[in-house]
């Protein structure tokens, strides 16, 4: 049934509901040494009726989470109870590199963008720039891997090699050991005097993105220079616009004299790795390097032909090193489809035109994924494909134990086509420098401490993911959900669950659009007759029904707990039941609803887990 709710659908923020889980052994990490000569940036704590307060957060391995404030001596501190929010939002890592081209997103659990490296049966991996070692990520498990939305790659470059293939080269440009903002070690020089790369694109790019990171020495070299200029094709002939990187002013220049009209502002040179970001389509064109804007005014006379970077000027001894680059990227804008066919059953490969394949993924690299389609092998390049979502195959998540959290990070500075990054999972370590979070998909993640936006304090405690992907529960079509098909009224899922899991247990479960029992609620009257329940059952046994546990109109995605009986779950096997029941008058009339997420908890038997109490009375008998 679908109820008339104006619902949101996707990933839930750091507002949802926090989980009950049991504490564990921690290590709390000292400062280094050069850490402790650095200023400590402000964080804050949030506060039920009052203002933030400011501090640091810190890990105690007695206690879990605790907040030293800066009002208070240093050696004291107060305990961070479950649901409280530390706010990062303060802190801004360096602009200079450029965002992670694919996002992986695990449901609930995680969303974690990067570059692709490998697509395989059983797993992909991605690097990241902020973590040394490559994230290895479970499939099943991966519910996605997606590109920004609406983009289509059409270059990218880290400069590991010269390709001729992809540039065409003038002088002498060389590969030299150089360690950029990117996650690798090598750039591309651009000698003084006369040296240049150039690239023509098969098809001009009508809209689009060019993101450079190159370094500045920040000094002045009489009468040299080094520019990117861009070829537009205009209706009168080739229009250039043309950035002036360096050397012979302090500061960055833009002409164009028969491109569009910009309006330039004065930016400074500055020693170090810089960005450059270029974005135009037919209406406007805007270039900024590091965020920091540095000319706007109308589109482009005509489409994109081709980028050249280049160094000019005579022989000098004073010319200095020339022009380093450490990556670019070129992406053509598209405009997403409005409509689309999802089968959570097998993988799909989206286009970026709105077509869609579907059969089994194979393998994959960051050029191109490869597929079978009816029994027939296809090879797609990533520069035609929006994204892949993979067949959502039930799969445990490795248990997670200890000081629960939700943490989120930006993905890279000045970005505003993407918010966040997020994980949930067990805090092991925070140091000033690296919050250390093990997941149930993505491993052992080593966060920047500069990175971070939030951190939501869970209840400690033992955690199981059974299933990470999103269903649909009902008997409608509903746009607002994934899938918007329903896959029927019963969802059943196998676990298996170790021996010595000591203290009360729940049943945890992301959910979207359920009606609730709550006077007041759309529906809710139809709960209280007992039609439209959404029951739970383990085992066998009918415990408990979702809707006593939302107290919203669930527009957005929440999680609620629910406790399980102490005699319902066992060490081994054990399954789960979601079942249900329609209107009494039409019984295959059900409430269409997202199940975003499971999972089995265990809380701290010694803590104070403040959780709803079981039913008072019998849900209904054993089912057969």
């Amino acid at each position: 049934m679908n109820a008339n709710r104006a619902a949101q659908t996707g990933l839930g923020t750091i507002g949802t509901a926090a989980v009950a889980l049991a504490a564990a052994w921690l290590v709390v990490q000292g400062p280094s040494r050069a850490a402790a000569d650095e200023p400590k940036r402000v964080e804050r704590l949030e506060q039920e009726g009052g203002p933030p307060l400011e501090g640091r957060l810190l890990l105690d391995p007695r206690a879990g989470f605790r907040f030293q404030a800066s009002s208070e001596p240093a050696t004291s501190s107060r305990p961070v109870e479950a649901g409280r929010v530390i706010d990062f939002a303060d802190r801004e890592p360096s602009a200079s590199s450029i965002p992670p081209l694919f996002q992986a997103r695990i449901g609930e659990s995680a969303r974690i963008s990067g570059m692709l490296r490998r697509v395989a049966e059983n797993g992909l991996q991605i690097s990241v720039p902020w973590q040394a070692q490559p994230i290895e990520l479970r499939r099943p498990g991966v519910q996605s891997l997606v590109q920004r939305i609406g983009e289509a790659r059409v270059l990218v470059d880290s400069f590991d090699k010269l390709d001729s293939a992809t540039w065409a080269v003038g002088g002498k440009p060389e590969i030299v050991a150089d360690a950029g903002p990117a996650p690798a070690d090598r750039a591309l020089r651009l000698p003084p005097g006369g040296a240049s790369i150039e690239r023509r694109f098969e098809e001009a790019l009508g809209a689009g993105r060019i993101d450079l990171t190159f370094r500045d020495d920040g000094k002045i070299h009489p009468d040299q220079q080094w520019t990117l200029v861009l070829t537009l094709r205009a209706p009168t002939g080739p229009a250039n616009i043309r950035i002036v990187l360096g050397w012979s002013e302090d500061s960055l220049a833009v002409e164009s004299p028969a491109g569009p009209a910009l309006a330039v502002q004065r930016l400074a040179r500055a020693e170090g790795w810089r960005r450059l970001a270029v974005r135009f389509d037919a209406d406007r064109t805007e270039i900024a390097v590091d965020g920091k804007e540095l000319a706007h005014g109308k589109g482009p006379p005509g489409p994109l032909e081709s980028i050249r970077l280049a160094t000019s000027g005579p022989p000098s001894e004073n010319a200095g090193s020339g022009g380093i680059i450490g990556e670019i990227q070129v992406a053509r804008f598209a405009q997403p489809p409005s409509s689309l066919e999802i089968d959570p059953t097998q993988d799909e490969a989206r286009l970026v035109v709105g077509d869609q394949l579907f059969g089994a993924i194979r393998q994959g690299d960051s050029d191109r994924v490869e597929m079978t389609v009816d029994d027939r092998p296809v090879v797609l390049d990533w520069s035609d494909l929006a994204g892949v979502f993979l067949r959502r195959t039930p799969a445990e998540g490795a248990p997670v134990q200890g000081a629960l959290a939700r943490v989120e990070w930006r993905v890279s500075a000045g970005d505003p086509t993407r918010d966040f990054d997020f994980a949930e999972g067990a805090v092991s370590a925070l140091s000033d420098s690296t919050l250390t979070l093990a997941t149930p998909f993505a491993g052992t993640l080593q966060i920047p401490r500069d990175r971070l936006i939030r951190l939501r304090v869970l209840e400690p405690g033992w955690r199981l993911v059974i299933d990470p992907a999103s269903h649909h529960l009902g008997n409608e079509i509903e746009p607002r959900l994934d899938p918007p098909l329903p896959e029927g009224s019963v969802l059943e899922r196998s676990f298996e669950l170790p021996n010595g899991l000591d203290g009360p247990k729940f049943l945890a479960l992301d959910v979207i659009l359920v009606v609730g029992e709550t006077p007041g609620l759309p529906f809710s009257d139809f709960v209280r007759r007992g039609e439209l329940k959404t029951f739970v059952e383990i085992n066998g046994v009918r415990f408990d029904y979702l809707n006593r546990f939302v107290h919203t109109a669930n527009e957005t995605p929440e999680r609620i707990r629910i406790p399980i009986r102490a005699d319902l779950l066992k060490p081994g096997k054990n399954q789960l039941r979601i079942v249900q029941t329609g209107l009494a008058k039409l019984p295959t009339e059900y409430d269409d609803l997202g199940i975003l997420g499971v999972a089995v908890e265990v809380a701290d038997p010694n803590g104070r887990p403040g959780v709803e109490e079981l039913p008072k009375e019998p849900v209904a008998a054993p089912t057969p």
